[in-house]
C-alpha cells in the first residue's frame, strides 16, 4: 500500500481532531443543560432589568443661596433653622454657642452674615452626608466630628471676630467703608482694562 500524500494525511488528522473537539463540546453542553443554565440566565436577566428600572437615589443638592429666589430662600431658612434648633443646638451645645457667638453675649447677629449662613449650610449638608446617607459608616461620622464640625466652629468665630454689630440695625452699610471698597474695585477694573488694551503686563 502506497503512502498517502502528506496533504491528505494532514487533512485527515485535522478532521479527526475536529471530530474529537466536537464530541467534547457536546458533552460539556449537555452537562451545562443539566445544571439549569438556561433558568439561571433568565433569572439573571430579570435581576438586571429590575435594577435598571429602580430609580437611583437623588444626590443631595448643593445649596446656592445666591441663586435662590425669595420662596426658595424662605424654604431654605426653614430647613436650616429646623436643623440648627432640632439637631445642632441640643446635640453639640458648646459648638453651637462658640460658632454663633453666644459665649460672651446673650444674642448674636449670625443670621445677618451671609458667609455665616453659607458655613452653617455646609455644616448641615456634611452632617447629613455623615449621619443620613445610607452608604455612610463610622468613618464618615468620625470625620464629621473631627474635621467638619471643628472647622465650621473656627469659621464662625473668624466671621464674627471683628463684628461689633448689635441689634437689627447694626449691620447697615458703612458709607465710608463702602466708598473705600468701591475705590479699590474701580482700581482693579482699570487694571483689567489696561491688560486687555495691552497697556500693562501681568
Amino acid at each position: 500500500m502506497t503512502d498517502q500524500p502528506k496533504e491528505i494525511r494532514a487533512v485527515w488528522e485535522r478532521t479527526r481532531a475536529l471530530g474529537h473537539a466536537i464530541e467534547t463540546l457536546d458533552t460539556r453542553l449537555k452537562a451545562l443543560e443539566g445544571q439549569g443554565l438556561a433558568e439561571a440566565l433568565v433569572e439573571l436577566s430579570e435581576v438586571v432589568q429590575r435594577l435598571a428600572e429602580e430609580p437611583k437615589e437623588a444626590k443631595p443638592s448643593v445649596w446656592n443661596w445666591g441663586a435662590f429666589n425669595p420662596q426658595q430662600q424662605a424654604q431654605a431658612w426653614e430647613i436650616l433653622l429646623e436643623w440648627m434648633e432640632g439637631t445642632f443646638r441640643p446635640r453639640w451645645p458648646r459648638a453651637y454657642r462658640e460658632m454663633l457667638g453666644y459665649t460672651d453675649k446673650p444674642t448674636s447677629c449670625w443670621y445677618q452674615h451671609p458667609d455665616m449662613v453659607e458655613a452653617l449650610s455646609g455644616l448641615m449638608a456634611s452632617y447629613h452626608w455623615a449621619y443620613s446617607d445610607p452608604e455612610s459608616g463610622p468613618l464618615r461620622v468620625a470625620e464629621w466630628l473631627d474635621r467638619w464640625l471643628p472647622g465650621a466652629v473656627r469659621q464662625g468665630q473668624f466671621i464674627l471676630q471683628d463684628c461689633t454689630g448689635f441689634g437689627p440695625d447694626a449691620h447697615k452699610a458703612n458709607p465710608w467703608e463702602s466708598k473705600a471698597v468701591e475705590q479699590d474695585t474701580d482700581a482693579v477694573r482699570r487694571r483689567i482694562h489696561m491688560l486687555k488694551a495691552g497697556e500693562a503686563v501681568g
